[in-house]
């Protein structure tokens, strides 16, 4: 057996470690592997997949999938309808299914959008709009597929927005937590997969992102706790404390503005924060930002909310908002160490603000999005699947910005997830092998995380004088493959997405036997609603014959949906 579940989270239980055999297999049953990605445009995503030998059946065997859920696939209906093939709706051995947003949401048409992949005749029936509501709904975030013992939500859940969208991600939260309650009333186990657009614990996010609260950090200076502190980081968090009621109203005087930035012998407008220094000096804090809106939420520490019309509250006001997105006096450590160096002269070493997160950090992000989070966890009984099994995993992201060539630091964020009913998990869930290193360092360290980040140092950054991320070669898009299928991560080339895929290994399932392709036509109507590529086909069949059937489909890699 594998490491037992001593440590995972919100009170797993020690039967976890029965699920976590990498070595035997269940004794009957199906083994299946849900594989979630992210895909920032599907389009361009099976494009460059295609260019390598087997393209995306090619992709999903030797990915070992029998279950694909991509997320922000940016495909409408009429474009399915009109070319199938172009998007891989028809791939031999897969249905899918796929929610989209076609322009009559909030947002403009073709957005978002969700779709699944799934072993031919192993979904029971689907539903593109599964949140029974149709302002929900309509943006195309989530798709619903049922496969006999368990259902899957694929979703994409809407981004804050810097606190503009946070009343409509509550509501979606809201009708997706519904959603799943009533799945399981109808005795079906619940998986969750997707982008969540939010994180689960400080380890999933990168160490300079977190927050500290600068009343709770005067306050530890003050206790015998703050002795736990290294000395060079009690020293430092002195000199900031000290320093904050000038940093906080040389930031109270901000000035927000537009600038001209030259580089490369081109000029271009961007915005920036600026300050005076207690030297008198004007500085720049951050770097140069595209929109003036960025600007404005950059090095605030005042606190904001939001109330339910979206507008903005900020002061000590914000604490009465609907929902509050920073309490007062709250910035990240990243942002409080630039503003101590650039404002009071303070500087606050790298190894000092990691021991300060490491005690004080926090998460940032909207304290009802934790809340949510914590409920599925804890009162719905859901297991973080790659949490469970990878606990003390360091740096193992699965975003990040590319704009910035983040990922080739690792500075990212884990907000992809497969969550999954407990008593599921402890049933089928299985470890698989550890995960990828790309060298010698021992696998949940962050020398491993950063090897395998950058593909063990094949993948390289974009240049910053243009050009974009270097062309895919055949050596950098092999390396993504792995021998066996797991539970974890999978590292895509940055090429694809910005995002790489999570991934489920579950094993002992006990599927129906697959439904025959003729028992299509006979589908419900929120099932057929998520096929509109097949709905084209069968009115072109009409007038014309039969298509023959595609001979280049890829060898079965194990035996179909609900074989022993």
């Amino acid at each position: 057996l594998a490491r037992a579940g001593a440590g995972a989270p919100h009170g797993a239980s020690s039967r976890i470690a029965l699920a976590m055999s990498v070595e035997d297999p269940p004794a009957s049953g199906s083994s299946i592997h849900l594989v979630s990605w992210n895909v920032a445009g599907w389009q361009t995503t099976v494009d460059r997949i295609r260019r390598f030998k087997g393209g995306l059946p090619g992709f999903f065997e030797r990915h070992h999938v029998d279950i694909f859920c991509a997320q922000e696939t940016k495909v409408t209906t009429k474009q399915l309808a009109e070319d199938a093939g172009k998007f891989g709706a028809e791939t031999p051995g897969f249905e899918s299914f796929w929610a989209c947003n076609d322009g009559s949401a909030a947002q403009r048409q073709g957005l978002n959008g969700v779709a699944t992949w799934a072993r031919q005749g192993s979904v029971l029936r689907a539903d593109a709009a599964p949140l029974g509501d149709p302002e929900l709904d309509k943006e195309g975030r989530c798709v619903f597929t049922d496969h006999g013992p368990f259902v899957l939500f694929n979703v994409y859940v809407p981004n804050s927005s810097g606190g503009a969208r946070l009343p409509y991600k509550m509501r979606f939260l809201a009708a997706l937590r519904r959603a799943m309650d009533n799945a399981r009333a109808s005795g079906k186990a619940v998986i969750l997969a997707g982008d969540l657009n939010m994180k689960s614990r400080a380890a999933d996010c990168y160490w300079s992102f977190l927050d500290i609260e600068m009343r709770v950090l005067r306050d530890l200076l003050t206790q015998s706790d703050a002795a736990h502190l290294p000395s060079e980081a009690r020293l430092e968090a002195e000199a900031l404390a000290k320093a904050w009621p000038c940093i906080a109203e040389a930031l109270r005087q901000r000035q927000d503005r537009a600038f001209e930035l030259k580089r490369n012998g081109q000029t271009s407008q961007r915005w920036g924060v600026f300050v005076t220094a207690t030297s008198g000096e004007e500085v720049r804090l951050g770097p140069p930002l595209e929109e003036e809106g960025h600007a404005q939420q950059s090095f605030r520490f005042d606190g904001c909310g939001m109330e339910q019309d979206g507008t903005l509250v900020s002061g000590a006001a914000a604490a009465d908002a609907a929902y509050l997105l920073r309490r007062p006096g709250v910035m990240s450590i990243g942002d409080l160490a630039e503003c101590a160096r650039r404002i009071a002269g303070v500087e606050i070493e790298r190894k000092a603000q990691m021991a300060l997160v490491g005690r004080l950090g926090k998460l940032p992000q909207a304290p009802s999005v934790t809340e949510w989070f914590e409920g599925v966890m804890q009162r719905d009984g859901m297991v973080d699947s790659f949490a469970a099994f990878h606990a003390a995993a360091e740096e193992r992201f699965t975003c990040w910005d590319q704009y910035k060539n983040n990922r080739f630091i690792n500075a990212g964020g884990r907000i992809d997830y497969i969550l999954v009913d407990k008593p599921f998990f402890e049933r089928h869930a299985r470890r698989g092998p550890d995960l990828v290193t790309h060298g010698q360092a021992p696998p949940e360290s962050a020398a491993a995380a950063l090897r395998a980040a950058t593909l063990g140092g094949v993948s390289e950054p974009a240049a910053f004088n243009g050009g974009g991320i270097p062309k895919l070669e055949d050596v950098e898009y092999y390396c993504q493959f792995r021998d066996a299928p797991g539970t974890g991560l999978l590292y895509t080339p940055p090429q694809l997405s910005d995002h790489i895929p999570v991934c489920l290994m579950v094993g002992g399932v006990d599927m129906p036997p697959c439904a025959a392709p003729s028992a299509a036509a006979q589908r419900d109507a929120a099932t057929k609603k998520c096929q509109p590529h097949r709905a084209a086909k069968r009115i072109s069949d009409f007038f014309a014959r039969k298509a023959p059937a595609p001979a280049d489909a890829p060898p079965a890699k194990r035996p179909a949906l609900g074989s022993a």
